[in-house]
């Protein structure tokens, strides 16, 4: 983990919540990716946010922040468009807040590439992960229960 790059797209509650946790954990560098303005209701569900930074992208506003947590973690943004060249750059991908259609692509660049992908989600108090680890990826407990 430690020699991984990891991209992440998509910085509203979620994105950033999973942000700080991996640059807390320690990885090689993070990059950001979320052009989308700050909105105000944005505000309540990104604490990394302030009244002030609505209007502005929030990977732009979000990196420095998130850059104190750990100073051996680079923090950075991406501030290209996402193209499938920018996303081979990685060994991890991890979308969230994303239309279904643009993580699909994502999700194919990623595999095509050896990248590892995590898609996650929330929906109230509901949610979802999927991770595509590569070809090579071995389940070794598919269920998760106790054997018997």
């Amino acid at each position: 983990m430690s020699a991984s790059n990891v991209l992440i797209v998509g910085l509203k509650g979620l994105g950033c919540e999973v942000a700080k946790n991996i640059v807390l954990a320690g990885v090689k560098s993070v990059t950001l990716y979320d052009p989308s303005p700050v909105v105000i209701s944005d505000l309540s569900t990104q604490f990394f946010l302030h009244q002030e930074d609505v209007g502005k992208p929030r990977a732009q506003v979000s990196a420095p922040r998130l850059a104190e947590l750990n100073q051996y973690v680079p923090v950075s943004v991406l501030d290209t468009e996402l193209t499938p060249e920018a996303i081979a750059a990685f060994k991890c991908v991890v979308v969230t807040d994303i239309p279904q259609q643009q993580k699909l692509e994502i999700s194919e660049t990623a595999h095509q590439n050896n990248v590892y992908f995590i898609s996650t989600e929330t929906r109230g108090l509901f949610g979802y992960t999927f991770n595509d680890f590569g070809k090579d990826f071995v389940v070794v407990d598919p269920t998760g229960e106790e054997p018997l």
